[in-house]
């Protein structure tokens, strides 16, 4: 266990691999993803006999996590389009993972995110409906097909339920997404930017989802002092502070909500989190305050590969 959260600390593993600006991202359009996932794919991607990936969780059991299972597909969409000679087994593997959302997809719209890693506290997850949202809007843009798009909207849809209904959205004075919900609000900042990725790819084929993504950019931008903590980004409100990893994913997807939501206060706070990366004091507080909060802290759930 200690390896494991070193490398992740690191960016060592493809739990907390690179997560740059997507290569193949233009706005306006249900291009490449607005994040770099590509690094998700590789030789050592666990499958199962569908080709869909493999999470290993404590115990040594291996599940399919959906949040794994989208972001290793989105991954797979962005490699099509960058590896035109090996275009088929992506493309392959795309349409795998998305026939298996559509089957592991609940009737309100939503996927049981957590439960399959093991935890008692969550379920749904707005970061899922996010990213199976953008998958699968890929998809149908890639096959055609409705089913696919069905399932995005309704994707959609659920993500703006409110977690007093079962959902994963708090409305109070704004539109929060939660990776987490719960009260109060954990608003995990890398997982309601991803949230916000899905709303506004939802928006680029049903503008009505338009006026959340606007809503809930501003919520956010309103916020971002929130995740500050002086030398260096935090990961949520509870103030875990953000790995390396994180922190580099953190201002990639600002420089995304900039573009997408025409807000110059993600590029502030981007540009901010960038000159703490710059100082080797700033790293090496944030890595030793977050080798803490993993040695004290008591996971619900735990990923180890």
């Amino acid at each position: 266990m200690v390896k494991r959260w070193a490398k992740i600390l690191v960016g060592g593993t493809e739990v907390a691999v690179e997560q740059g600006l997507g290569r193949c991202s233009r706005v306006g359009e249900l291009a490449g993803y607005w994040n770099d996932l590509t690094g998700k794919v590789s030789p050592n991607t666990l499958l199962d006999g569908e080709g869909i990936p493999l999470s290993v969780i404590a115990g040594g059991k291996k599940v399919n996590f959906p949040i794994a299972v989208f972001q290793y597909a989105l991954g797979c969409h962005d490699l099509s389009l960058l590896e035109p000679e090996r275009a088929e087994g992506h493309i392959g593997a795309l349409r795998a993972c998305a026939d298996w959302a559509l089957s592991a997809q609940r009737a309100d719209g939503s996927w049981d995110a957590f439960g399959p890693i093991g935890s008692a506290r969550y379920t749904v997850s707005s970061m899922a409906q996010g990213e199976g949202c953008s998958m699968l809007l890929r998809a149908h843009h890639m096959f055609s097909g409705d089913r696919y798009l069905e399932a995005a909207l309704s994707a959609a849809r659920f993500m703006l339920v409110d977690i007093s209904d079962g959902g994963t959205a708090v409305h109070d004075d704004g539109l929060f997404l939660e990776e987490y919900p719960q009260r109060p609000r954990r608003s995990v900042m890398n997982g309601w930017m991803f949230s916000l990725f899905g709303l506004y790819d939802a928006s680029l084929v049903e503008p009505s989802f338009g006026e959340s993504f606007a809503l809930s950019a501003d919520t956010l931008a309103r916020h971002l002092d929130d995740y500050d903590a002086g030398y260096w980004s935090l990961y949520d409100l509870e103030r875990r502070i953000a790995s390396p990893a994180y922190h580099a994913l953190h201002i990639a997807q600002l420089r995304v909500m900039e573009e997408l939501a025409g807000d110059t206060r993600f590029a502030t706070k981007a540009a901010r989190f960038e000159g703490y990366a710059e100082k080797g004091a700033n790293r090496f507080c944030a890595v030793a305050g977050k080798v803490f909060q993993k040695v004290t802290e008591k996971s619900d759930a735990v990923v180890v590969q």
